[in-house]
């Protein structure tokens, strides 16, 4: 079989690695071959993959980023070539396995890996991946072992271009306004990830956030048992001091490593799947008990001086920024900025104003930040030319007990390659005297 990979990054590096051992003939269409790893430009050296050369295909496969906007997709796509996702082209080679996906705008990673947690508190065997960074994509899982269960974070890019892809449990943690540089509007971006039901059937299990409109209303339109999560909800997973299920009383939610609201949310569509899986309440509090944080989440750098810092890199759209600001007590010096996705972030900039002891601005949307605070009336800001810049000026506005926080709420591609290097920018800065 003669198989094109387009975007040759962590998903299809073990697609090619895959088909190679399989015998197939690959090949590859990358526009940044110089940033590949190290192992996909030695594949490509070595001569078991080969660039593309604009011949027939009998398959192609995508990675969960690349854009369908793209000349080559319009060709392959008026070839009447089949063009799957890393996601479905993996779901297809292994026969048989048993999924639990999680999607929604935030908290995807965060369920998922405490998912993940509470069933091996359980000893249950289970493969975690997906679009969850750091992590390892779901195609990986095609060149280990098999597993009693797979635990994925799935985008509303890779669920754009699902068919077969069919999840026993299918999560969706909330909706608000993303990805609107890829998606043509809002409702494209709903539809995408409402497609995560599209193969279930009654026999399998939809988990959905009762406190979010879009979301609960879906129950009438799936095919799937709904199980709810949430703090207003009376079946499924409520949280009130604790966490119940149904009318059993669970464990207390207090003294957890998870802080915020919004990660009470995320343990609770947690503990839903578990109660689905029929896991013992046992270990369902020692998997959300033992459970350590993902980076770049809420991560606490200790302090230093006296100055607490926070990394939150992976906090790209205002919905998230809001929620993990309140998380936080104490008087917060706030990080900003990046590049937008279709929402500008003025609720996100509402709540700086009234909540933030002050603002570092970095990022492509710097200018219009500050004219926003300074048209609101809101002085206690300062634009930053880099990272270290902009610790230094968070450090100008603290004192001692204060926190500084990288709270950007917006994506970090204008300066950065992704989230993680953001935050391992900011660590390296606070780290600095």
């Amino acid at each position: 079989m003669k198989v094109l990979l387009l975007g040759f990054g962590r998903a299809n590096l073990p697609v090619a690695q895959y088909l190679v051992q399989k015998g197939d003939e690959v090949y590859v269409y990358d526009e940044n071959i110089t940033g590949l790893s190290e192992s996909a430009q030695k594949m490509i050296s070595d001569g078991k993959v080969r660039m593309h050369d604009g011949d027939q295909y009998d398959l192609v496969v995508t990675s969960p980023g690349f854009p369908p906007h793209k000349s080559i997709c319009k060709t392959l796509v008026a070839s009447n070539v089949p063009i799957v996702d890393e996601i479905e082209f993996a779901y297809q080679e292994l026969t048989g396995a048993k999924i639990v996906a999680v999607t929604g705008t935030n908290g995807k990673s965060t369920t998922a890996a405490v998912i993940s947690n509470i069933m091996c508190a359980a000893r249950i065997e289970n493969f975690l991946g997906g679009n969850i960074s750091p992590g390892k994509p779901f195609s990986q899982a095609l060149l280990e072992k098999k597993y009693e269960f797979y635990v994925l974070e799935i985008s509303s890019f890779q669920l754009m271009r699902i068919s077969d892809f069919h999840p026993h449990v299918a999560v969706v943690t909330n909706l608000s306004l993303d990805h609107l540089n890829w998606h043509k509007d809002f409702e494209e971006y709903k539809a995408a990830k409402f497609r995560i039901f599209l193969n279930q059937g009654e026999n399998d299990f939809a988990v959905l956030n009762y406190d979010d409109d879009w979301v609960r209303d879906l129950a009438t339109n799936i095919k799937s048992h709904a199980v709810f999560f949430g703090f207003h909800t009376r079946e499924g997973v409520s949280i009130n001091g604790k966490f119940h299920y149904d009318d059993s009383e669970l464990f207390a939610n207090t003294k957890l490593p998870l802080v915020g609201r919004h990660n009470l949310l995320n343990m609770a569509a947690s503990i839903a799947v578990a109660k689905i899986l029929n896991i013992d309440n046992q270990d369902i509090e020692k998997g959300l008990r033992t459970f350590k944080n993902l980076p770049h989440r809420l991560e606490d750098l200790g302090s230093i001086l006296g100055i607490r810092y926070i990394n939150n890199s992976m906090c790209t759209n205002a919905t998230a920024a809001i929620a993990s600001l309140q998380a936080i007590d104490g008087f917060k010096i706030v990080i900003l900025g990046g590049k937008h996705k279709g929402d500008v972030g003025e609720a996100y900039f509402d709540v700086l104003m009234r909540q933030a002891k002050a603002c570092v601005i970095l990022g492509e949307n710097a200018h219009f930040i500050a004219d926003y605070f300074q048209n609101h009336g809101y002085k206690y800001y300062s634009i930053a030319q880099h990272m270290d810049d902009a610790v230094k000026k968070a450090r100008s506005f603290a004192r001692p007990g204060d926190t500084i926080v990288l709270n950007p709420g917006f994506a970090s591609f204008d300066n950065f390659v992704n989230f993680e290097e953001r935050g391992e920018a900011f660590k390296n800065a606070a780290r600095q005297d």
